[in-house]
């Protein structure tokens, strides 16, 4: 008896729903709840908004917290574009982040998901072409009927981004990319498109709730996110041989792109608050 529950547990300690995987740690927040870390990697397929929400029903049931407050995208290529759309709705409806670590990537459709954070956290790299139907193609359609699939798609990506608080202006970049060759979001189009930060109403929502539990003033919190910005973001001592480069030769090199504040911190979510 003792052998089967030691098999069930180590079953269930790491739950793995296709490319969705919720994993419990031997970890526990300040009210002792649960860590497990949510992830989703590889391909997005049919089955999978069914397989996050069934893991969000495991975490909201057995009150687990979400490790960083956010899903982690770990190397996503991209898939099913109306699953991810779903998955994106229900990370938006539990009021969860996104973070793509600075070592991993979230292509296509991938992007779609990512946008339904609260919070989007775009470290790593954020890839962007137009979707590719292999139904579409392998039936035969006019120019006409061509024209009416790409305006209906465009629009109903437009609604889905301006839904997910992003700039839709991003709707036409990704048209303009085949689909067989990918775009990377630079780190100013990144940070344009709100993925180093918190979306907006979030953002008050949250820094009112904090303020009536803690008694700071809002003006207080919204300081302390300053501070622990410049904080991350030091100024260093000048390079003396890369500063000579430059007034000698006129080399310039390239700048470090600024640290950004984990979502959790943006949120006041730590064990802080």
């Amino acid at each position: 008896m003792k052998f089967l529950l030691l098999i069930l547990l180590v079953i269930f300690s790491n739950i793995s729903f296709a490319n969705i995987t919720l994993e419990k740690l031997e970890e526990y927040d300040k009210f002792h709840r649960q860590y497990a870390v949510l992830s989703i990697s590889n391909e997005i397929v049919l089955d999978d908004a069914k397989a996050f929400q069934d893991a969000m029903n495991t975490i909201n049931t057995e009150g687990l917290h979400v490790k960083y407050d956010s899903v982690i995208i770990d190397n996503s290529i991209g898939g099913n574009l109306v699953t991810a759309k779903k998955i994106s709705r229900i990370i938006r409806k539990n009021k969860l982040s996104t973070w793509v670590p600075k070592d991993k990537y979230c292509i296509s459709a991938c992007l779609y998901v990512f946008v339904g954070g609260i919070c989007r956290m775009g470290q790593g790299k954020i890839g962007i072409h137009r979707g590719f139907s292999s139904y579409s193609f392998n039936r035969r359609r006019t120019l006409e009927d061509v024209r009416d699939s790409t305006d209906s798609s465009f629009n109903n990506d437009i609604k889905f981004f301006d839904e997910m608080n992003t700039r839709t202006s991003i709707v036409s970049i990704i048209n303009q990319i085949p689909y067989w060759t990918k775009k990377v979001l630079s780190h100013d189009e990144k940070l344009e498109y709100g993925f180093y930060s918190t979306i907006e109403e979030f953002e008050l929502e949250r820094i009112e709730e904090v303020s009536m539990n803690t008694g700071k003033s809002k003006d207080e919190l919204m300081a302390s996110l300053v501070d622990r910005y410049h904080e991350i973001n030091y100024t260093k001592p000048p390079n003396k041989l890369k500063q000579f480069l430059t007034d000698r030769f006129g080399i310039e090199f390239k700048k470090e792109d600024p640290k950004y504040l984990k979502c959790s911190e943006q949120l006041f979510l730590t064990d802080a608050h």
